[in-house]
């Protein structure tokens, strides 16, 4: 028997990163020695006191429904964290804790769009902004940025795709998969497009803890005039290690919270009980995550000197985040010929820049949230191939 497809089910496509990782998975099985740098999942261990703090709650039996906003505790740790190191304001009652930021951001599209809204996308950008989008009913429009000025938006950028229809602008600094870290000009930018158009801003910030040398993070919601335009999107999978955890948060005005826990009360009654008391300790891992900071920036650092020493590539270096973009100049590939051709040369899974958007001609994502050994490995393995 077959069933009809609901229409916005129909035109998603599977992310490329996971199907990705699914080709290394089957190709380790069968015994190929594969180097997986796709993922953008840390390879460290979630911290200890983590992992004890949830199983205490196990133990002691917090196994149950809790309310759907969140933990009073861990709600009012995060406001905390977000008065201390962001420069926001947020009542405990402006913070609703969710099953992942992927799922934060659902949250986000689903309550506030509708069919014919459009929502601005600036690419290159994350795999599933476009099909959370569509997933909401509503049109993603993206506006591409470009590789030559190191993917710097300005004013003009955002001028020549704003519509009447536009209701929202989806951002991520530090950025998946560039590297980069908003500027002050951008963020100025930012903050009088929203103010002039009126219109909510996603603000996806899920890798403010990875950022390296004299960058920093500034919270779009930390600007007073749109403060109340913004919506934070955050959460611990990158900072602590804590992908499979499922664990993430929003911070909004209290209008827009009370919107998006109507739906989180619909679809998932609230996030795992455990999870969150185990989260309320990962704000006393300052340490830990400091460390792993640290070995990111020694990974980034030896990956981007090696890199720009194999004929065609070209890598800056990443402000923030645990990936490096290169453009690849080599026979005409583009970046789907490229990773085939790295793939069945020399046995190392990369990402196309293409899975990414626009703007990224003949770029690969690299993560390297991996071993330093493995990347070691994996550049010896290109330097063979690339002569």
């Amino acid at each position: 028997m077959s069933y009809e497809v609901n229409s916005k089910v129909k035109i998603l496509e599977q992310p490329q990163t996971i199907a990705l990782n699914a080709i290394a998975e089957q190709l380790k099985s069968e015994g190929k020695d594969i180097i997986n740098m796709v993922l953008g999942e840390p390879d460290f261990d979630t911290p200890k006191k983590i992992i004890d703090a949830a199983t205490k709650s196990m133990n002691d039996g917090f196994t149950h429904y809790v309310s759907s906003m969140g933990l009073p505790e861990l709600r009012k740790k995060i406001a905390n964290k977000l008065r201390v190191e962001n420069c926001v304001d947020y009542d405990p009652n402006e913070i609703l804790v969710t099953p992942s930021a992927k799922f934060a951001i659902y949250l986000a599209l689903t309550s506030f769009l509708d069919v014919g809204d459009e929502v601005l996308i600036l690419d290159p950008s994350w795999v599933s902004y476009k099909a959370l989008v569509q997933l909401a009913g509503a049109t993603p429009v993206n506006v591409p940025l470009n590789y030559d000025n190191n993917y710097t938006l300005t004013e003009a950028d955002l001028a020549k795709y704003v519509t009447a229809k536009t209701r929202m602008i989806i951002l991520n600094t530090p950025n998946n998969p560039t590297g980069r870290v908003f500027t002050a000009a951008e963020n100025k930018v930012l903050v009088e497009f929203i103010k002039q158009h009126n219109i909510l801003a996603v603000s996806d910030e899920i890798y403010e803890t990875i950022v390296f040398d004299d960058n920093k993070h500034v919270a779009l919601a930390s600007f007073p005039e749109t403060r109340n335009n913004v919506i934070t999107v955050n959460g611990f999978s990158k900072s602590h290690a804590m992908t499979g955890w499922r664990i993430g948060y929003l911070a909004a005005e209290k209008s827009l919270i009370k919107e998006m826990l109507k739906v989180q009360m619909q679809v998932i009654t609230c996030t795992a009980s455990f999870v969150q008391a185990a989260a309320i300790t990962a704000f006393e891992c300052e340490a830990e995550v400091a460390e792993m900071v640290a070995q990111y920036k020694t990974r980034r650092d030896y990956l981007v000197k090696e890199l720009n020493t194999i004929p065609g590539f070209h890598c800056r270096v990443p402000q923030g985040t645990f990936y490096a973009l290169p453009r690849v100049d080599y026979k005409g590939m583009d970046s789907n010929k490229l990773c085939e051709f790295i793939l069945e040369k020399a046995q190392v899974l990369l990402t196309p820049g293409s899975a990414y958007g626009l703007g990224t001609e003949k770029t690969l994502r690299i993560s390297f949230a991996t071993s330093i050994e493995n990347i070691e490995e994996a550049i010896q393995r290109l330097k063979k191939i690339f002569v």
